[in-house]
């Protein structure tokens, strides 16, 4: 049987009853080569036996069952899947960035090595989660896609607990000019590298697509993990290139499907 003893980073403002979430880091699966060890991403060339194992280790960590985790294909868009009894089965053929859920009992889980992920709570409407945002997700507006999403379930934007989690920050995510300009509000949230480009704050635009989506800022918490800075602990691309693995965010509602 997997272990429950996995290292997950977690956020105070996603922390309370009835909730669980984790940021997953390197450590504790069973992959190996430039997968080692906890590799949640199925599509990088991994053994698809260990990437399962991986898989039943994060959800066991977190006390759901291992065929409760859900997530889904990612194609850097703003699609959602809102996630129970009758999608959950279904979800490994499905398209999309955002997922969101108030059915207990489901890991909803995607997976990173740069990208920015967002994860969001609203204790009182009972709906969480989480949402992939590279800069094509920045640019396209992932993150007020998200809270409108949350708000379909019934979720108040006012309401809502949002994490940015570790990502490649703008210490590291160097571009050219013709990818700051396809980000709303890069101009304003960039400074310029010492190679003379411009290095890309995707932390702080997601936090003001947040903010502007109605999330009070005081709810709001970034990470500050940056992953090209700490490839030992997180998988990074810009590191790493192609093969490397994915770590994971995940973040779910106890109980069981059906549960009120």
């Amino acid at each position: 049987m997997p272990s429950a003893e996995l290292p997950l980073t977690t956020f105070p403002s996603l922390s309370g009853q009835g909730v669980r979430h984790g940021v997953s880091t390197r450590a504790g699966g069973v992959s190996t080569g430039p997968y080692a060890s906890l590799n949640l991403g199925a599509s990088v060339g991994d053994i698809p036996e260990a990437v399962a194992e991986n898989r039943a280790r994060l959800a066991i960590a977190l006390d759901f069952e291992p065929d409760r985790l859900v997530t889904t294909r990612q194609v850097h868009g703003k699609d959602v899947l809102v996630v129970d009894e009758q999608t959950a089965p279904t979800c490994l053929s499905v398209n999309a960035d955002i997922l969101v859920s108030r059915t207990p009992g489901y890991l909803l889980m995607q997976r990173l090595a740069d990208c920015v992920p967002l994860i969001l709570w609203d204790q009182c409407a009972g709906v969480v989660g989480v949402a992939h945002a590279g800069w094509r997700g920045t640019a396209i507006g992932v993150a007020a896609r998200f809270v409108e999403a949350a708000t379909e379930l019934g979720a108040d934007p006012s309401g809502l607990r949002v994490v940015v989690g570790p990502s490649i920050g703008p210490c590291c995510f160097e571009v050219g000019e013709e990818v700051q300009a396809q980000i709303p509000g890069a101009d304003e949230a960039s400074t310029i590298g010492p190679r003379g480009r411009p290095h890309v704050d995707l932390w702080e635009i997601n936090r003001r697509q947040l903010v502007a989506a109605g999330v009070p800022a005081t709810q709001g918490e970034v990470a500050g993990h940056c992953t090209r800075c700490l490839p030992e602990t997180y998988f990074s691309h810009r590191v790493m290139g192609f093969p490397a693995g994915r770590f994971g965010a995940a973040i779910g509602l106890v109980g069981h499907p059906g549960d009120v």
